[in-house]
């Protein structure tokens, strides 16, 4: 790409959007530009970054184009209700990256893959931990077997980490989804020697997701948290508290101000065929900041390669061996399949 071409971050005054913007705002990139519904919090951020701040407002058309304007990279880290905006996008030709983790939003974007081969606009989803690093694993595992079949995907998140308020709201809301009924416990091994920890089936996009990319005939994800004596005491108790309103607004403020726990977080991936199983594994500390790495590490690979025209999930596009150094160089620790696939993944 040439200089004048910008990477806009929609919502890139929050928590994660101000991670992915620092890691991007280096001389090797393109401008920067933080944008979002409060123009002075975008350009508060942005001065601190030494780039530039813009107003923009998904649910409303006339913000767009002012602020998509020299840009050719787009990031979103806000949730949407419609693929008015990536639609827009693509339409232009440009490129499109989403850390979104809702597998309806998905499927709408999914249905602008004509669009966007037509007009030569990119988009990449399930960019971030999970979805994201969670795909990659399961395709790890899947590559390494000639009939894969079933996955299991574990996501162990500790609860002394730093969540923001949607992501909080998204984990009551599930939790809510047990009132009512039985709430399943299986197990899941972490680590290294694995330790069974106690895990709940938790509606993640990547067990979706996997299912459409990959040809996988089933995916499940399960829950949980750090240590398994945590988990065990905290899924009836955020079970209790997510099926009383007044309940649930007090705990969402209250788990932003106070923390227990660790901030560890950690995957385990479990791939069978018809001719044996793949397992796989990763940790880290602070999912938000594991989260903007993949994401940054997702635009460098655009800018530096290309994306193809069309709309792609991380695991059509990259692998979990073409991300392996910049991860173990954040800290992130491995354990992958005996058998990895060769080359780079990319679909």
């Amino acid at each position: 790409m040439s200089g004048k071409d910008g990477i806009l971050i929609v919502g890139g005054y929050g928590h994660v959007g101000l991670d992915i913007a620092t890691r991007l705002s280096r001389p090797q990139f393109p401008p920067v530009r933080l944008a979002g519904r409060n123009a002075a919090k975008a350009r508060e951020a942005a001065a601190s970054l030494g780039c530039g701040g813009v107003h923009i407002d998904l649910e409303d058309q006339t913000t767009w184009d002012h602020a998509l304007e020299g840009i050719n990279v787009v990031v979103v880290c806000i949730d949407q209700d419609d693929a008015r905006f990536p639609a827009h996008f693509l339409a232009r030709g440009m490129a499109y990256v989403d850390i979104t983790a809702s597998d309806p939003f998905f499927r709408e974007v999914e249905a602008l893959d004509e669009l966007a081969r037509e007009k030569g606009g990119s988009a990449i989803l399930s960019v971030g931990l999970a979805p994201g690093l969670t795909n990659l694993l399961v395709k790890a595992c899947a590559d390494g077997l000639e009939h894969p079949m079933r996955a299991r995907i574990g996501i162990m998140l500790g609860l002394g980490d730093a969540h923001g308020p949607a992501a909080i709201a998204w984990t009551l809301e599930q939790f809510r989804s047990f009132r009512g009924r039985a709430m399943p416990v299986e197990t899941m091994p972490f680590g290294a020697p694995p330790r069974n920890h106690p895990a709940i089936p938790f509606d993640f996009a990547d067990q979706h997701v996997v299912r459409r990319t990959l040809g996988l005939t089933a995916a499940s994800t399960l829950l949980t948290f750090d240590s398994p004596l945590l988990a065990r005491l905290t899924f009836p108790l955020l079970r209790f508290i997510a099926a009383t309103p007044w309940l649930s607004r007090f705990a969402a403020k209250a788990m932003l101000r106070f923390r227990v726990g660790s901030d560890r977080a950690a995957l385990a991936v479990e791939v069978q065929g018809r001719d044996g199983s793949q397992r796989a594994q990763l940790e880290g500390r602070k999912e938000a900041r594991i989260t903007a790495l993949v994401t940054a590490l997702a635009v460098e690979h655009i800018l530096r390669t290309g994306a193809p025209a069309g709309v792609r999930h991380i695991e059509q596009v990259l692998s979990i061996e073409t991300l392996a150094p910049a991860l173990r160089e954040h800290g992130v620790v491995l354990r992958l399949p005996d058998r990895p696939a060769p080359g780079n993944g990319a679909g």
